[in-house]
């Protein structure tokens, strides 16, 4: 028996010989439903479901609102998310969608994530899985299951086998693109986003970010796509009218997308300089943004050239703006300790910097040397690609336990990839990742203090600085951690890998019998190996995750220190906004201006507060009073609490980039 390819040729087979489908055109929506169901097991057998509530009820959400509008009302959809580090993702037969969390941590709103579904919606809703002749809608399948990237699977030949893969057409792609656009409109989101994800994928691409690989090999390249949808009436810049630039904005702003909705506004008076409207709520964006002078000379423009009904609105406006910084005190603080503490950071972030690279570039060699490692395993593996795995059958149970080991190792392996290449460095023309982070945010933090006199935004954010920095120094102490851990997972992955290939000799040597199963003796010789194996690896598993795990909650602390450096603290009418924009991301008040001044909080610490209630199903109280009790940061208890803690840096992300995203500016940086 000759060893190569064993795993996904396995399972993918007993796949396809089971759902290879008639005709599209003999086939009942029962059947496809069918087909569905039964990949979507062969699916989650193999790969890591996410579970995070606070994720899936984000997801479900956004994609419950789209399957509404839906014109295949017998199709069940649903949606699952896949544990995978590539920006991806897909759809099979029968409703079903898959979403790579990677894609999640990339999209910048709900109305990017509803693009995102709504194009793999459009496959399904135009049958494009079903239309393809059988063999290559069931090679289109293992097309997609591929673009879930494993070291473990790759090396194992899935990926090598998708290059054969019949894709979807051209035209099918456009045609997903053409629907998810009218699905989103008719859901209420802003088509618009699924430009502007277009353009976050062209520019990740254009800055060598390999995770979007996946992606850009699935589908059409980013400038035809972005073509053809400023194609399409609901986009085209030549068609749409202000009034319908309004109605966008204004939908903007209700999300909470504080700075696009800004950007469309002036839009609309640039072509409409009298719309009251646009005048009012631009207004009440650039408060939102933390421009108090223009928005009092917007807001007094609007009250101006309005109806009562907006001068009415746009006078309030005013008063609470008056109101507000009328009790905003501004003490002027002695700065030579704000100084001092900066100084001493910036001596304890060039340390972390040098204890990050010794350990950084030790994992690397790590990584390069299991590459090899897994390589070699490779050569061993059987070829059962021509050999039916029947349910309940002992080759059945030994290709699960690969799948099983195939998944530990991509958790290793891949985790540990992913913290190794997202530290970063800071050396010379190649500063990047977490490190670049901390270092850019000081940076930030420092420029202020250098102004005479300190301007007043930066006054009001200057008492949150010892908190600031106190999460910086943690998340210095993350990134260290998550490089030991994911060491130890790579040398845990490097033990496994050995009783990995002892058992891989052993099923060298096992022989089927003539109903092509293994036979019982060579199986009870087997699952001791298989034991040992599935252990070892489990045991490199948890340390890859424990890896990644602080790796997120470094990630989670710096973006809390962003939130807090936007100062959506002060005064308590911009504080409003922050409070509405988490109402809008995790269904929670968040804590009121008074508790937060009381407990001496950040808006980042509140804004972490109200994720992690979410996610845990509590409330932002409980969560501070937690935090108070065991003298934890907040970061800290939703780690008590057993929060992923991507899920809360991704919500975190939301939160800023509801004030600082800027499409514009990134198209015109990168061309797409």
């Amino acid at each position: 028996m000759t060893f190569r390819r064993f795993v996904p040729i396995v399972s993918i087979v007993a796949l396809l010989s089971a759902n290879i489908p008639a005709p599209a055109r003999a086939m009942s929506t029962a059947t496809e439903v069918q087909i569905g169901k039964d990949d979507d097991s062969e699916i989650r057998d193999s790969y890591t479901v996410v579970q995070d509530p606070l994720l899936n009820q984000w997801v479900n959400d956004v994609s419950g609102k789209l399957w509404a509008q839906v014109a295949r009302k017998d199709v069940p959809y649903n949606i699952k998310i896949l544990d995978a580090p590539d920006i991806n993702s897909f759809t099979t037969i029968g409703g079903y969608i898959y979403m790579n969390s990677a894609t999640l941590d990339f999209v910048q709103s709900d109305d990017e994530l509803a693009g995102v579904i709504g194009h793999e919606t459009g496959h399904n809703e135009r049958r494009h899985t079903v239309t393809l002749p059988a063999k290559a809608q069931a090679l289109d399948l293992l097309f997609g299951i591929a673009s879930l990237f494993s070291p473990f699977i790759y090396r194992f030949g899935q990926l090598a086998e998708a290059g054969m893969i019949a894709k979807m057409s051209r035209a099918d792609e456009l045609q997903a693109d053409q629907y998810g656009v009218f699905l989103m409109a008719r859901a209420g989101y802003d088509p618009d986003a699924m430009v502007s994800f277009m353009r976050h994928l062209g520019a990740a691409y254009a800055e060598h970010n390999n995770f979007v690989d996946k992606y850009f090999a699935d589908h059409p390249g980013t400038p035809d796509r972005v073509s053809h949808l400023l194609g399409y009436k609901e986009l085209d810049p030549k068609t749409r009218t202000t009034d319908q630039i309004l109605v966008q904005a204004l939908h903007d702003q209700d999300t909470a997308r504080y700075s696009l909705a800004n950007m469309k506004f002036a839009q609309v008076l640039k072509d409409d300089p009298g719309n009251a409207v646009a005048l009012l709520h631009m207004g009440q964006t650039q408060r939102a943004l933390g421009q108090p002078n223009k928005s009092e000379q917007t807001l007094a423009e609007a009250a101006a050239k309005g109806n009562d009904e907006t001068r009415s609105a746009a006078l309030l406006g005013i008063k609470s703006l008056h109101d507000s910084q009328a009790q905003f005190n501004l003490l002027h603080a002695n700065l030579l300790p704000l100084h001092q503490s900066l100084d001493q950071a910036s001596a304890l972030q060039a340390q972390t910097v040098t204890a990050i690279a010794t350990r950084r570039d030790a994992g690397k060699d790590q990584l390069k040397a299991l590459d090899t490692r897994l390589q070699n395993i490779t050569y061993g593996l059987p070829d059962l690609s021509r050999v039916q795995v029947r349910k309940g059958s002992r080759l059945e149970a030994v290709v699960k336990n690969l799948s099983a080991m195939g998944r530990s190792i991509d958790m290793a392996y891949g985790k540990a990839e992913q913290v190794i290449g997202g530290i970063g460095t800071l050396e010379r023309n190649k500063e990047s990742g977490l490190v670049k982070e901390n270092a850019d945010i000081l940076h930030e933090m420092d420029a202020p203090l250098k102004l005479d006199p300190v301007p007043p935004q930066s006054l009001a954010i200057l008492p949150s600085y010892p908190r600031m920095l106190d999460d910086l120094a943690l998340s210095n102490g993350d990134m260290i951690r998550s490089l030991d851990a994911s060491r130890s997972a790579l040398a845990l992955l490097d033990t496994g890998l050995g009783d990995l290939d002892t058992f891989i000799k052993r099923l060298a040597r096992t022989s089927l019998d003539f109903g092509g199963d293994v036979s019982p003796s060579d199986y009870n010789a087997l699952v001791p190996l298989m034991a040992a194996t599935t252990d070892s690896l489990g045991k490199a598993a948890v340390a890859g995750a424990q890896g990644f795990q602080l790796f997120n909650l470094a990630r989670s602390r710096q973006l809390e220190t962003r939130i807090t450096l936007l100062g959506v603290g002060f005064p308590q009418d911009r504080y409003a906004t922050l409070r509405y924009a988490l109402k809008q991301r995790v269904k929670n008040d968040a804590l009121d201006f008074n508790t937060m001044q009381h407990d001496g909080l950040t808006p980042g610490e509140v804004a972490a507060a109200s994720i992690i209630a979410a996610d845990t199903n509590t409330t932002p109280e409980a969560v501070v009073q937690e935090a108070k009790a065991t003298n934890k940061r907040l970061v800290d208890v939703a780690n008590a609490r057993g929060m992923d803690a991507l899920s809360l840096e991704i919500f975190l992300g939301l939160v800023y980039l509801d004030y600082t995203d800027d499409p514009v500016k990134e198209a015109h940086g990168h061309s797409a």
